[in-house]
């Protein structure tokens, strides 16, 4: 079972690593043509590029519930580790709802005008994915210490 945490870990440096780095262009790219050319050149090999982490991380993830038998815990407040398993596949569901939403909005725009709806969607999607990130990154630490 080691190899797998292994491959749980590299995915979620990838996927986590590569959230932080966008984030970082959104805020350091001011000019909006730049924003435009860099992410037009870059979004769709790293929407499918991060989409394979992500798939990684979700499967490796099941393994490892399975494994430690961590599927029984969700609901039961009965002890700490119920308490952040349960919270951990909150927060990793609604890490797939908006990654959905926002791969949806960015593969059916690209190189398009966005409606401002799309453009809320989207940002508010990406904001999301990041502060999801860190709080997934922080209940999965404490569940490791649990372990």
């Amino acid at each position: 079972m080691p190899w797998i945490l292994y491959i749980h870990i590299l995915a979620a440096c990838a996927w986590i690593g590569g959230s932080i780095v966008l984030f970082g262009l959104g805020l350091f790219l001011k000019d909006k043509s730049t924003q435009d050319a860099v992410y037009g050149a870059i979004g769709p090999f790293y929407g499918y590029f991060e989409t394979g982490w992500l798939l990684m991380l979700i499967a490796t993830g099941f393994l490892l519930g399975e494994h430690y038998e961590l599927f029984s815990l969700i609901g039961n407040g009965d002890s700490e580790l119920a308490y952040y398993f349960t919270t951990k596949m909150i927060l990793v569901s609604a890490l797939s709802l908006a990654t959905l939403i926002h791969l949806y909005i960015a593969f059916s725009t690209h190189q398009k005008t966005r409606s401002l709806r799309q453009k809320l969607l989207s940002r508010g999607g990406s904001m999301a994915i990041f502060i999801l990130n860190l709080a997934i990154l922080w209940v999965a630490m404490n569940i490791r210490t649990l372990l």
